[in-house]
């Protein structure tokens, strides 16, 4: 009975630390963004098949969390907490991309994910 009772509890927890953990955006217009991004930078960085689904749903969280702050902030402020969202958004493509391609994310992302410009 102990050995069936710890089946089902490993098994049960297991699916706690899954990897591809169900993503929480809903919004059609983010997914759809999100894919044209991942897309963009697969081209050039060669994503295997278990970076793309992480890959693309950082980049779709990161894009709801630059939507809020356009939002909620204009000029200067705006930019500021953009390059702080975005700078956090390349620290969490370390954990998915190797080192070759995590440098190869940093140079392209200027070109692929531009900030606007404040005067």
């Amino acid at each position: 009975m102990k050995t069936l009772m710890a089946f089902f509890f490993i098994l049960y927890s297991s699916s706690l630390f899954a990897q591809f953990p169900q993503a929480s955006v809903t919004d059609i217009n983010v997914k759809l963004r999100a894919d044209k991004i991942t897309a963009e930078y697969n081209k050039h960085l060669g994503l295997n098949g278990i970076q793309i689904p992480l890959f693309k749903n950082k980049i779709a969280h990161y894009l709801v969390l630059a939507d809020e702050i356009k939002k909620n902030n204009e000029g200067r402020e705006e930019l500021n907490a953009l390059i702080e969202m975005q700078a956090n958004e390349s620290l969490a493509m370390n954990d998915i991309l190797t080192l070759y391609q995590y440098r190869l994310y940093k140079k392209l992302k200027p070109e692929i994910q531009p900030l606007k410009m404040v005067e």
